[in-house]
């Protein structure tokens, strides 16, 4: 059973004081109609989420949260790897999750959408054995990442997995100009972890333990990698 617990006065040593306010996808509200698009047709999305759908590897008794959910497209990808797994999809952005619950009824799967914050999750502790991560943490500022990296280790149990797929150090000079994007769009200070390869090490520094970049890709957007690690 998923257990709950009201996190809003307790936050967790390391987090914010105050929260900060969150990126929207496309970096502008004005824009968030429009993402569903721009990330099948720009990053080729389905190819990239199927394979992280693989690593992820879904299984019947697992409790697999998708972090920062969007439109729901990841959620429902794991879900229909595996019907008898339970997934939980958390965003922040009601203008997100009312076309995931509208995708969802579409694919006839069941889906647990919720609205929450990386840095403060809804669930309790060692509660779900998988946390799923794509394309967020670029938005997030260096203390959000780390606060939303230990919140995601406080709520797997132990051996549980942590899958991120978000952008990484640049293959070459072509993919760090087409970063440039990205970093107008989401802010300088929020992606510039992500342009110096540093999100496994933050990963590593938040507990985790056998952290590895499992797949890297060029997109037109910049290069793509995931990041893997063990609770």
């Amino acid at each position: 059973m998923i257990q709950e617990q009201d996190r809003s006065h307790h936050p967790r040593p390391g987090s914010p004081a105050v929260a900060e306010p969150f990126v929207p996808a496309l970096g502008v509200h004005a824009l968030t109609r429009f993402y569903d698009r721009l990330i099948a047709g720009a990053l080729a999305e389905r190819s990239w989420k199927k394979r992280l759908v693989e690593r992820v590897a879904p299984a019947p008794d697992d409790i697999v949260v998708d972090l920062g959910c969007g439109t729901g497209t990841l959620a429902i990808m794991l879900k229909e790897a595996c019907r008898e797994a339970r997934v939980i999809g958390i965003d922040p952005d009601e203008a997100m999750l009312g076309p995931a619950r509208d995708k969802v009824r579409s694919a006839s799967v069941e889906v647990d959408l919720r609205t929450g914050r990386a840095d403060r999750l809804p669930l309790g502790d060692g509660s779900v054995t998988k946390v799923v991560s794509s394309l967020v943490f670029h938005h997030m500022q260096r203390n959000t990442k780390r606060a939303a990296l230990h919140e995601a280790y406080r709520v797997l149990r132990p051996g549980g997995r942590l899958v991120l797929a978000d952008w990484a150090k640049p293959h070459d000079l072509l993919m760090r100009l087409a970063y440039l994007p990205v970093q107008i769009a989401d802010g300088f200070p929020n992606t510039r972890d992500n342009l110096q390869g540093l999100l496994p090490v933050l990963v590593q520094e938040a507990g985790f333990r056998q952290v590895s970049e499992t797949y890297r890709r060029r997109t037109a957007l910049g290069s793509l990698a995931f990041v893997e690690a063990t609770r």
